[in-house]
């Protein structure tokens, strides 16, 4: 049978139709296969950006609230430690407030007349030193009365309470029978012993 020139025209087109619509159909395929592969790229980028930023930002968070912690707790340390000082000054305010008392009673004369009559008989006879407070009228009365060998007294600044400080320049004793100086030592106590300590 005779093929017309219509029919071989009808052919080629839809050949070609054909063909051009395979073409298509790739290029469709590649065009989304193209378009996930970016997709996915473009997401991967943006989630990694957005880790790397929430990282950054999770690092500047812990870094200012350590920060503000390490404020908040020096804050409070120095307030204990303040409120400590306070309350072992008070005590040891309280406790001088007694020793100032003591020494005008009568039990202060007796044991600054037992001290003074053993010194007398233990330690040397020679070149004697009593410091004392000044104002000290009782135990000035003390010393000569009490003390029958040759001395010196001479007023002492850094007592503020009252007792004496002897010194034995020929045997070179000292002793510290102040006041002041066994208030020292219960301070220092107080202080190592107690939770008044600040570490």
């Amino acid at each position: 049978m005779p093929y017309l020139e219509s029919d071989v025209v009808q052919y080629f087109e839809r050949e070609i139709k054909e063909s051009a619509n395979e073409q298509i159909k790739k290029l469709k395929e590649e065009i989304q296969n193209t378009k996930k592969k970016q997709l996915k790229q473009i997401e991967d980028q943006i989630r990694d950006t957005v880790d790397r930023v929430i990282e950054i930002e999770l690092n500047e968070i812990n870094t200012e609230f350590s920060a503000a912690m390490n404020r908040v707790k020096t804050s409070s340390h120095q307030a204990i430690i303040k409120k400590k000082h306070e309350l072992l000054d008070s005590i040891l305010l309280e406790v001088q407030k007694k020793c100032i008392a003591f020494v005008k009673k009568a039990e202060y004369r007796t044991n600054m007349e037992q001290l003074v009559k053993r010194i007398n008989t233990d330690f040397c006879g020679e070149n004697f030193t009593f410091k004392i407070k000044k104002g000290d009228a009782t135990l000035e009365n003390i010393i000569s009365s009490n003390f029958d060998k040759d001395c010196k007294v001479v007023i002492d600044d850094s007592i503020k309470i009252g007792g004496f400080i002897g010194v034995c320049t020929k045997k070179g004793i000292l002793t510290d029978q102040t006041i002041d100086n066994r208030l020292e030592e219960a301070r220092v106590r107080l202080y190592e012993k107690s939770s008044l300590a600040v570490r």
